[in-house]
């Protein structure tokens, strides 16, 4: 099922060429975002079927196949004039299949395409990303499941070690504290954290946009469950 053709519902602005703001400066980029480029001629020699989509207006077509083809994107089927709203995909799942058919990915806007593989074990979350044990200045993570849905690590910080201010862009995560001490400052700047003391029992939901700091107190052993992009995990 991984190594069968796929098909690509891609959009373009923000995900492939850079998102400029508005209809007339994005139909003037011709530039393709980080990895664009090499990411597609992967996708055409992996046989994958690949349709481009966009809330672009139809009497922009000529413009905007031009603008792809000089920035070297190849593809299969372009579709113009979808709304701006959330973008679902649909699709019947096979019969005592365990694998999804169906897979949705978010991507910051105007990053391209670098922390994408599709021909991972778990599709949306690259192969390079996935590790079972990962030592760091503070402590340990373990991972204990990453799939298409979600992941789970076991994470240990040492007394005396911090996290520096973090915010992530798409990761939401629930953090269950196991044992130990642990401070966390949250909110909606880095001038505006604040505090709470979190012990055994306790836990918290961080969600994206969100700017926090973690203090250890006493040895914390605590369980965090995400969204899978891991990518942006905790830095040491």
């Amino acid at each position: 099922m991984m190594n069968s053709p796929k098909t690509i519902f891609c959009d373009i602005d923000g995900t492939l060429l850079k998102h400029q703001g508005d209809i007339i400066r994005n139909t003037r980029v011709t530039e393709a975002l980080p990895n664009v480029t090499q990411t597609i001629r992967q996708w055409d020699k992996n046989n994958y079927k690949i349709i481009l989509t966009t809330g672009r207006k139809e009497s922009t077509r000529e413009q905007t196949v031009e603008q792809l083809k000089t920035a070297g994107i190849v593809y299969d089927q372009l579709i113009m004039g979808i709304p701006n709203g959330p973008r679902i995909l649909i699709n019947d799942k096979k019969e005592r299949g365990v694998e999804n058919t169906a897979y949705a990915i978010n991507l910051i806007r105007n990053e391209g395409l670098e922390n994408l593989d599709l021909t991972s074990k778990c599709v949306t979350v690259p192969d390079s990303h996935i590790f079972l044990h990962k030592d760091t200045s503070w402590g340990y993570e373990k991972l204990i499941e990453c799939n298409d849905k979600y992941a789970m690590k076991k994470i240990h910080m040492q007394k005396g070690t911090n996290i520096s201010i973090q915010c992530h862009q798409l990761k939401r995560f629930t953090l269950v504290v196991l044992s130990g001490e642990l401070d966390i400052s949250i909110g909606s700047s880095s001038m505006t954290l604040e505090l709470r003391r979190y012990i055994a029992g306790d836990s918290i939901t961080i969600k994206p946009q969100a700017y926090y700091t973690m203090s250890v107190v006493e040895d914390c052993l605590y369980l965090e469950t995400s969204t899978n992009e891991i990518w942006e995990s905790l830095k040491a």
